[in-house]
């Protein structure tokens, strides 16, 4: 059997970059005995995970920086007279060692400054450069770091040199056949090593915010692929104080904020509970797509959600709530905060700079808290708003189950997902006796709309034909059937919990995460369709066997409602700075944030009962308008003046508080549990 042997320029190129990784662990290291300080004990536990999701993104910047060392001897693998610009790849490599050395030194001096690893934020400090190289060169030993980066970058230099004269010391045996083979494995395992992990989505950020402490999660992150990661966010934050100022009495009067101050922008609201606070487990299910207008509320005949239009007959439903935005992740983050979701880069979750957020489920303390998606949390980077701000949560995602079949590109099918919510949590209550949390995201009514082959017996409606699905919201049969398939799982999942012991003592809170545009609904007033908001309008239902009195809640709510109508049945004292509100409270003014994040510019608008006051970004046409009338699109901003400015300014003050408190929202300030 032949000798395996590996070319001396691929063993150069690898040892290149495992020098590097060991470095930059080595650094980590120096970087938790320098500020252990801000470790307490409680979470000890956590820095294996640390040191082993820290070490996949070390890995991912040593192969970055080895990639040119790797261009060049792969050159060199095909034609030996590039060893003639040794001395220049060897200077190349050692200025890209100063450089990354010079972010590790800047980092520590972040960090020690003010306990924040370094991001895109340094970039602003160039705005007054002269008195920030003044602040530089009178904090930090600027002489001796400069000496160091230069010790650095002769060690780089020597250190590439020696791996390239090893290299360069081989016979010629190894010519094109064998070198191509070694070139693309060696690009492969290198592809692979960056890509962090074995899964569906590469590694991201959010992976380095496994837990709620902000040292372990900052002791994760590696500071140049931080710095990589908000950079593209560095000038997306955009709110303007003195707008939000402006529109601060508004606002905190709507809020209902407990000790307005328009100089310190206060948006707290302390509620302290009930005398006699229930300690009822809760689900919350979030249906994808479940639009208003493709149920059965408004598609009677058709009937493509039976078990949902029967539930909300002896439940609270609440027939005119509002999402802010028409996208998952923005769902996510909107229900989880408070905040609507009003950024125009990416989504809320996916920027680093505003992960730290204050979840008012946290005043749950008592309980068990559960997040379950049947894909992974790493889509939309959702894990990091979650794990790192919802306390002690236990997340289960596809490849967690113990009973699972992969349905489609969303992971497992919905009804393995439900299946598994009602085996884990009727477990683990029996193990712990504590209520529980849950948060539950479906996923199956999406494109390809699959049927997965194990569906508890649904049988899919043949008579229904193209044109008639158009005409009532649908695209397709497939995906009027794809609706009836998810009422179906959902009818599934209650016939199980009835049967656990913890159904009796449970709320069950299930909404849309967002609606859907269907341009030929013509199950809807075209008011509705003309305006967008059936790209908005979803149903919210409380259900269980704790509703006392079923009924309907016609007055308007939003998602950022749910958190606080959730703590406000269970009569939980908690705090909140964010919008949203308790949706079953009296006394307090109804309304709906509406910000349609896809078009350009970013029409939003504010919905109050038959009401809808629209504009087309922050200073383009606008109108007030009764979207529900048969003359939906007659402007009545000079026929009700009052009202009209009144709604304008509600929505400009809403969509600049929003973007205010996407920033001013930290889970560990003042008013914490």
């Amino acid at each position: 059997m032949k000798k395996l042997v590996i070319p001396r320029w691929i063993q150069s190129y690898f040892l290149f970059m495992l020098g590097n990784w060991a470095v930059f662990g080595l650094l980590r290291a120096i970087f938790l005995y320098v500020y252990r300080g801000a470790l307490t004990s409680a979470h000890y536990h956590e820095l294996w995970t640390t040191f082993y999701v820290g070490a996949k993104f070390d890995m991912r910047l040593a192969g970055a920086l080895a990639i040119p060392l790797g261009l060049y001897l792969s050159v060199y693998a095909f034609w030996h007279k590039a060893s003639r610009i040794k001395k220049l790849m060897c200077w190349v490599c050692a200025l890209l060692e100063v450089a990354v050395m010079a972010v590790y030194f800047a980092d520590f001096g972040h960090y020690a400054y003010i306990s924040m690893r370094i991001n895109s934020s340094v970039f602003t400090y160039s705005e007054n450069a002269l008195i920030s190289a003044q602040m530089l060169w009178e904090t930090y030993p600027i002489i001796w770091i400069a000496l160091g980066l230069l010790v650095w970058g002769m060690v780089g230099y020597f250190f590439t040199k020696k791996l390239l004269t090893y290299a360069f010391a081989r016979d010629d045996k190894y010519r094109w056949k064998g070198n191509l083979g070694w070139f693309f494995g060696g690009l492969l395992l290198t592809g692979a090593l960056m890509f962090g992990q074995i899964s569906q989505y590469p590694l991201r950020w959010s992976n380095a915010y496994h837990s709620t402490n902000n040292f372990i999660c900052n002791l994760t992150l590696n500071p140049v692929v931080n710095l990589y990661d908000t950079y593209r966010f560095a000038r997306s934050k955009d709110y303007d104080e003195e707008l939000v100022r402006k529109y601060y009495p508004l606002i905190s009067k709507y809020l209902q904020v407990d000790e307005p101050n328009e100089d310190t922008l206060n948006f707290l609201r302390t509620v302290s509970g009930s005398a006699e606070p229930k300690n009822y487990n809760v689900i919350v299910i979030f249906m994808e797509s479940l639009a208003w207008n493709k149920t059965s509320f408004t598609n009677p005949d058709l009937d493509p959600t039976p078990f949902i239009r029967k539930l909300a007959e002896k439940s609270i439903l609440f027939n005119h709530f509002f999402t802010p935005t028409s996208a998952t992740a923005r769902a996510v983050f909107a229900t989880l905060t408070g905040t609507p979701d009003v950024t125009s880069l990416e989504t809320s979750s996916r920027n680093p700079l505003i992960v730290d957020q204050h979840i008012a489920a946290n005043a749950l303390k008592d309980y068990e808290k559960y997040y379950f998606i049947g894909g992974s949390s790493s889509w939309g980077n959702i894990r990091g708003v979650i794990e790192h701000n919802l306390a002690d949560v236990h997340m289960y995602e596809e490849g967690h189950f113990e009973h699972e079949h992969r349905n489609d590109v969303w992971g497992i099918s919905d009804l393995d997902l439900f299946r598994e919510v009602n085996r884990i949590l009727e477990a683990d209550q029996k193990k712990t006796g504590k209520p529980f949390f849950a948060v539950v995201q479906t996923a199956g009514y999406h494109r390809p709309y699959t049927i997965p082959d194990d569906n508890a017996g649904f049988v899919p409606d043949t008579s229904l034909t193209e044109e008639q699905a158009k005409k009532r919201s649908f695209v397709s049969v497939a995906e009027f059937n794809s609706l009836k398939l998810s009422d179906h799982f959902l009818a599934e999942f209650f016939r199980l919990a009835e049967k656990s012991d913890y159904y009796k003592n449970t709320l069950f809170v299930i909404f849309g995460d967002h609606g859907l545009s269907a341009p030929e609904s013509e199950n809807m007033p075209r008011g509705y369709v003309e305006h967008n908001l059936i790209n908005h309008q979803v149903p919210l239902i409380l259900a269980g066997p704790v509703i006392a009195e079923p009924k309907v809640i016609e007055s308007t709510s939003s998602q950022v409602d749910i958190i606080p109508t959730i703590m406000g049945f269970l009569g939980r004292p908690y705090f909140t700075r964010t919008i949203g509100r308790d949706a079953l409270k009296s006394g307090h003014e109804e309304g709906a944030f509406i910000y349609s994040w896809a078009q350009t510019p970013h029409p939003m608008g504010f919905v109050q009962g038959d009401y809808y006051y629209h504009i087309l970004g922050t200073d383009g046409q606008d109108g007030l308008y009764r979207y529900a009338d048969e003359d939906f699109n007659r402007n009545l901003a000079q026929e009700e003046p009052q009202r009209y400015e009144y709604m304008k300014n509600m929505t400009r003050g809403l969509f600049e508080t929003s973007k205010y408190l996407l920033y001013h929202n930290p889970k560990n300030n003042e008013g914490d549990e």
